[in-house]
Formats: C-alpha cells, structure tokens, sequence
C-alpha cells in the first residue's frame, strides 16, 4: 500500500511540474499591420483566417514552441525574457537564421487572476491572439 502511494504521489508531482512549465494555446483571432498603421484583420487571406482555432505550446523553460504558425524547430535562437510570474507576462523572442531574418515574439499575461491566459503574438507580419492554459 505504501509503495501505491509513493508511485501515485510520484505521477501527480510529475504531472504539476509539466502543466507548471508548459503552456497550451489556441488562437482566437488572427490581424496585421495596414499600410495605414491600423491594426485590422479586413485583408487576411483565407490560409491565416484558417489558423484560428490552431493550438500550440510553449515550454516557459525553454521557449520552444511545436505547432503552426508558431514552430521553433528551424529558428536560430529562442530567447525567454521572463518566465512570468504573479507580476509579469511570459516573454519570449525567436529569430532565424540570416541573411533573411525572422523574428516572433510571444507574451502570455500570466499574472491574468483568470484560468486561462491570454496572450498575443506576431509571426510572418501577422499580430496573433488567443487564450493559453
């Protein structure tokens, strides 16, 4: 009996630290920059409407993001500027390798008292929002 319980206390410590370390993000709404300055979403063309609703994580350790648009896999460096916390949003930035540079940033207000926390982010030009957990 007490050797179920370490085991189960062990699986659940284990399952803490990764809901802790990792967030899981859907987009909500996808916009850009207009040559007027505005932030609108009236020309986003049919391939970017359609990532509404895509989810992708962030390991807050790392910064590593798996899945469309935001995939760090072939990019150069993964820069976490702040890990969050009650006070502050999680921050990172991402750039490719030159000569052509690309660069994404996140942040997730995780100081957000609600369960799931918003967050925004750009890549390709294009501004992304949405709700993590």
């Amino acid at each position: 009996m007490k050797h179920s319980m370490i085991i189960l206390l062990f699986f659940f410590s284990v399952g803490v630290f990764a809901g802790e370390s990792t967030y899981i993000c859907e987009i909500k709404q996808i916009a850009e920059l207009s040559d007027d300055g505005e932030i609108t979403n009236k020309n986003i063309g049919d391939i970017y409407k359609s990532r509404a609703g895509n989810k992708f994580t962030i390991d807050r350790n790392s910064g590593d993001m798996i899945g469309h648009p935001f995939n760090t896999k072939s990019y150069k460096s993964i820069n976490v500027l702040d890990k969050g916390s009650k006070e502050n949003s999680f921050k990172s930035i991402v750039l490719s390798n030159p000569p052509n540079i690309w660069v994404m940033y996140i942040q997730v207000k995780e100081f957000s008292k609600s369960e799931l926390k918003p967050f925004w982010g750009t890549e390709g030009g294009n501004l992304y929002s949405g709700l993590c957990e």
